[in-house]
């Protein structure tokens, strides 16, 4: 049973599950296959369950940090679909994370990143649509 869903909630376009984040929380060396991509304390909802967050139901104020990393690449694929406007570059790697978050009434932390069990994770440099060319 779902007790938490934390999310930023839906805007009124309809976009939902998405919030602007500052660039300074993100680092990336795709060359080198590794990134990093870490936030404090960013204001979130917490709607309970997933069906009372796509329904923007009743929310409770509430905030999320986040630390992941992405390091040792494994395998690099390149993708190009003139057809469909699409193309890829991919590293394979491993990703770590640790992750909190808080209402008024609860507190919530993972186990620490190294402690990660990593079943797949990729970096990727993608275009598409206007940027395809």
């Amino acid at each position: 049973m779902q007790i938490h869903d934390f999310n930023p909630g839906i805007t009124e376009s309809g976009l939902f599950w998405t919030i602007p984040i500052s660039e300074s929380t993100i680092s990336v060396n795709f060359a080198a296959g590794k990134a990093s991509f870490q936030a404090s304390d960013v204001d979130v909802e917490d709607y309970h369950d997933v069906v009372n967050a796509l329904m923007d139901g009743p929310e409770v104020d509430a905030e999320v940090s986040w630390d992941i990393r992405w390091s040792h690449p494994m395998g690099r694929t390149k993708l190009r679909d003139l057809k469909n406007g699409f193309a890829g570059d991919f590293v394979q790697n491993v990703a770590q994370i640790a992750w909190a978050g808080q209402t008024d009434t609860a507190t919530f932390v993972s186990d620490p990143a190294e402690t990660s069990v990593n079943e797949f994770s990729l970096l990727a440099h993608e275009r598409n649509g206007v940027f395809f060319s």
